[in-house]
């Protein structure tokens, strides 16, 4: 199995897209998530083209689409359009959402709703595999709720992605990444803590000891590749990309 590097282009929505291919391969990133709020819009199928041109032409991969369906919530038209700009990107995998709140405070009504919704996107585009995140505030805050979601929606093409959950621990964490992996298809990488009540992001480097832990359980996926994708750097600013980038590949360096 091997890693690739990326970036998720809503770490910096101010910066176009254009640009932002520019950074990642200066940067040495071997891949992007082109989000579909502001990078490439949902609908723009043209804009979708272009991007998606421009982006293999300097040589980068697009494992993922960054949307923002949510299950349950979002329309028909919303959940077309967003897989046709998918398509017309050239990405495989799109990222969706589900509800806003954990699973027990879901009714089992709406539960059933996200399931159905879910199968439905399932059948509708099966050359798409559908991810969602371990997001806190969602039905997949928690591992084991994910888990009942992979088994109750029960598609080849329905899967999560990764990234540490700040309010647990790190064994936790371990736990849920282990339980998880064969489902993953993306890993999100930052380093975020809750201290005192308070989200606090750090340079990627600070948390090195619990990534390369995490690694060692990813190296275990039964993919041939998986995306590390970098999403937000700790101060927000595009001239970190770099520093971050060469912490994250030379985490990588030492598995591929």
């Amino acid at each position: 199995m091997k890693f690739v590097s990326g970036l998720v282009s809503i770490s910096f929505r101010p910066v176009k897209a254009d640009d932002l291919i520019v950074e990642c391969k200066k940067c040495g990133l071997q891949a992007v998530e082109w989000g579909s709020d502001v990078h490439v819009p949902f609908g723009n199928i043209a804009e979708a083209e272009r991007i998606g041109k421009l982006t293999s032409d300097a040589g980068i991969l697009m494992p993922e689409y960054g949307a923002y369906c949510e299950l349950g919530i979002s329309s028909e038209d919303e959940i077309v359009n967003t897989c046709r700009s998918a398509i017309a990107l050239g990405t495989p995998v799109v990222r969706i959402w589900a509800f806003n709140k954990q699973r027990n405070c879901v009714s089992d009504a709406e539960y059933e709703i996200a399931v159905s919704d879910a199968k439905k996107m399932c059948d509708m585009f099966p050359q798409l595999t559908f991810c969602l995140e371990c997001h806190i505030n969602s039905l997949t805050q928690d591992y084991r709720d994910a888990l009942q979601l992979m088994n109750d929606v029960d598609r080849t093409n329905f899967g999560m992605f990764w990234q540490p959950n700040q309010l647990y621990s790190h064994d936790y964490n371990k736990r849920a990444l282990r339980a998880l992996l064969p489902y993953i298809y993306a890993v999100h990488v930052f380093s975020w803590e809750m201290v005192d009540g308070n989200l606090r992001q750090y340079p990627l480097v600070e948390h090195e000891d619990r990534w390369l832990d995490y690694l060692d359980i990813i190296k275990e996926s039964p993919k041939d590749v998986l995306p590390l994708m970098i999403e937000f750097v700790y101060d927000n600013r595009l001239e970190t990309l770099k520093s971050t980038a060469d912490t994250l590949n030379g985490w990588i360096e030492r598995y591929n």
